[in-house]
């Protein structure tokens, strides 16, 4: 960073990496060991260097190092600067997907809920309808078995929404509902805004693998709508792909 030139006469200077203080002549290497830095006097002829000369040049020195010191500290300060205002750009240009709150996830890292505007390409009228009621119960307590509308278990959440989204099912239970979109499936790939997410967890109520536990609401962005838990209650939160199973997009919803 402070390259060191060589002047006609063949001895050194330190330029201080251009930063416009003048050049100080620096002795032949080897000459004057204890001082070989800026501004270092060459050994007298006597053999003895005079004590004041030195004290100068060891003080020149240190105020050179100072200077280069704050120097360095004000470029860095600048380039900080820079690149804060670059990082503050970028999150503007990708904050409020669809200009909505923040999203209160299973890690609890926001207190605002998660709106409608925030799926990713949800369908038509009636899936947004699904979407929106679902959401409109974020904090309703679980009770096992409950179909709301203040309290819901994760089938009667997702029964009652359909409902409210202009489908005439009846109020099934995970499997029930698993069973009822039998011919239905998306994939994990082509999962949408809307579709439901089925799960398979051990229980104790004899439910064998391959045949859901647990439902929920695909939102989009690896999110989902739903509710399994009293402590929590209905929520938004990442989908457990460890325990994911299908899909299926209700076909009374198309359109």
């Amino acid at each position: 960073m402070f390259p060191l030139h060589q002047n006609p006469t063949g001895s050194t200077l330190d330029t201080l990496g251009g930063f416009g203080l003048p050049a100080t002549q620096l002795p032949p290497l080897g000459n004057f060991q204890s001082l070989q830095r800026l501004g270092a006097p060459t050994m007298p002829p006597g053999g003895m260097v005079d004590p004041a000369l030195t004290q100068m040049v060891m003080m020149q020195q240190q105020m050179n190092q100072m200077l280069l010191g704050m120097m360095q500290m004000l470029m860095t300060l600048m380039l900080n600067r820079e690149g804060g205002a670059q990082s503050t750009g970028r999150q503007m240009g990708h904050s409020g997907l669809g200009g909505g709150g923040g999203v209160s996830g299973s890690n609890g890292a926001s207190g605002s809920l998660f709106n409608s505007s925030q799926t990713l390409g949800a369908g038509g009228p009636k899936v947004q309808k699904l979407i929106d009621a679902a959401l409109s119960k974020q904090g309703t307590p679980y009770v096992f078995g409950a179909a709301g509308p203040d309290k819901f278990d994760c089938s009667g959440l997702v029964s009652w929404a359909l409902k409210q989204a202009g489908s005439n099912i009846q109020r099934l239970t995970a499997e029930g509902l698993h069973k009822h979109y039998a011919n239905a499936s998306v994939s994990k790939e082509q999962l949408q805004p809307g579709d439901l997410v089925f799960f398979w967890s051990p229980n104790d109520r004899g439910i064998p693998k391959g045949q859901a536990t647990h439902v929920e609401i695909y939102l989009g962005d690896g999110k989902t709508m739903g509710t399994d838990s009293p402590k929590e209650g209905a929520k938004v939160e990442p989908i457990n792909w460890s325990t994911f199973i299908g899909g299926a997009r209700p076909p009374e919803l198309a359109g």
